[in-house]
C-alpha cells in the first residue's frame, strides 16, 4: 500500500507507518484506514498537504455505519503525528470520543491456564517457520511468568538474557523505561533450552523469538496465535474475551493473591511489584486490589485516599 500512496499526504503517512512499525506497533488498522483517507485526499483535493479542520470532518463523516469514529480515532493520531514533525495539523480534541467505562481484564483460572499451554504445546508445526512450533509455547509462558507486556515479549533480544544471573532486560519498555527482571529458574531453563533450537535454526539472531526473514513478530501475530492457542484450548468465552495482555493482568493479581496468603504487607510489597512491571506509578498497580477477592478489597490498604483509582462499574 505504501508505494501507492498519491495524494499530498503520502510523504508523512509512509513516515508515520514506519516509525510506528520500528516503535513495534501494529499497523495494521493505521495502514487500511490512513490508505482510505490518502484515496479520499486524491479524488476530492489533490496536492493538498495540509490537515485541515474541514478535512478531517469531510473524511471522517464520508464513512459508512459506525466507521466514522474509527475513522476519527486514527487521524487524531495522524494529527499529533505531523505536529510532532513541526507541521501545522488540526488535532480533534480527546473529548470528541466517548469516554469509556473501565472493562473488567480476564483473570486466567489455574485450569484456563493449563488448558492453553497444553494447547500451545500442541500448536501445529509449520514448513515455512520451522521454530513456530517452539515459540509459540515458550513466548506465553515467559510473558505469563514475568508478567510482560505483549510488545516487550516480542522485542526480547536475545542479548537481553542472562541465564548465568538469571534475569531479563527490557529494554524500551513503555514510556522508553529499562528495567531488569529476575525471572524464575523454572522458566530460565525453558528459555535456555529454546535458546539452544533456536540457534540451530537462526544461528547468530538478533531477537531472541525471530521471524524466518529476521525481524521481531509483530503484534498481530501475537494475538492471532493466542486466539488460536485458546480456541484449540477448548477453554470458551463464557468468562468473557480474553487477550495476551491477560496474562500481565493475571500475574499481578495472582502475584497480590500469593503475598495475601503468605501473610506479606502489601503496602510494603506493592512498590517493588510497580517495578518489576514497569509502571509509571504505584497507582497502575493498586488498581490490582480491586481485581481481588472481597475479603482482601476490605484490607486497610485499600481504604488510602487518592491512592486506588476508582473503578468504573
Amino acid at each position: 500500500m505504501r508505494n501507492d500512496l498519491q495524494s499530498g499526504f503520502s510523504v508523512y503517512i509512509r513516515d508515520m507507518l514506519e516509525q510506528r512499525e520500528l516503535l513495534g506497533y501494529s499497523i495494521a488498522e493505521y495502514r487500511k484506514k490512513l490508505g482510505s483517507f490518502d484515496r479520499f485526499c486524491a479524488a476530492n483535493c489533490p496536492g493538498v498537504a495540509a490537515l485541515t479542520r474541514d478535512l478531517v470532518f469531510a473524511w471522517c463523516n464520508d464513512a459508512r455505519g459506525n466507521g466514522g469514529m474509527l475513522r476519527a480515532s486514527v487521524i487524531r493520531g495522524f494529527g499529533r503525528y505531523l505536529r510532532s514533525t513541526g507541521e501545522d495539523a488540526y488535532v480533534l480534541p480527546a473529548s470528541f470520543f466517548p469516554h469509556k467505562k473501565a472493562a473488567i481484564p480476564h483473570i486466567f483460572t489455574c485450569g484456563e491456564l493449563k488448558r492453553f499451554f497444553d494447547a500451545a504445546d500442541r500448536y501445529p508445526a509449520c514448513s515455512r517457520s520451522p521454530l513456530l512450533e517452539y515459540t509459540v509455547p515458550v513466548i506465553f509462558r515467559l510473558q505469563y511468568a514475568c508478567g510482560m507486556r505483549p510488545q516487550e515479549v516480542r522485542l526480547l533480544r536475545r542479548m537481553d538474557f542472562d541465564f548465568d544471573a538469571g534475569t531479563i532486560y527490557i529494554f524500551k519498555g513503555k514510556h522508553n523505561k529499562d528495567r531488569k527482571l529476575a525471572a524464575d529458574p523454572g522458566i530460565m531453563g525453558i528459555c535456555r533450552r529454546f535458546d539452544r533450537i533456536a540457534e540451530t535454526m537462526l544461528p547468530s539472531r538478533a531477537y531472541f523469538f525471530q521471524t524466518p526473514s529476521g525481524g521481531a513478530y509483530q503484534g498481530d501475530w501475537l494475538s492471532d496465535t493466542f486466539h488460536k492457542c485458546w480456541n484449540m484450548s477448548g477453554n470458551g468465552n463464557v468468562r468473557g474475551r480474553c487477550t495476551p495482555y491477560s496474562f500481565r493482568h493475571s500475574y499481578a493479581t495472582q502475584t497480590l493473591m500469593r503475598w495475601v496468603e503468605e501473610g506479606k504487607d502489601l503496602d510494603a510489597m506493592i512498590p517493588y511489584l510497580s517495578t518489576y512491571m514497569g509502571h509509571e506509578s504505584f497507582s497502575a498497580t493498586y488498581y490490582y486490589t480491586h481485581l481481588l477477592p472481597e475479603r482482601v478489597a476490605r484490607m486497610d490498604f485499600t481504604s488510602t485516599s487518592g491512592v486506588i483509582p476508582e473503578v468504573s462499574q
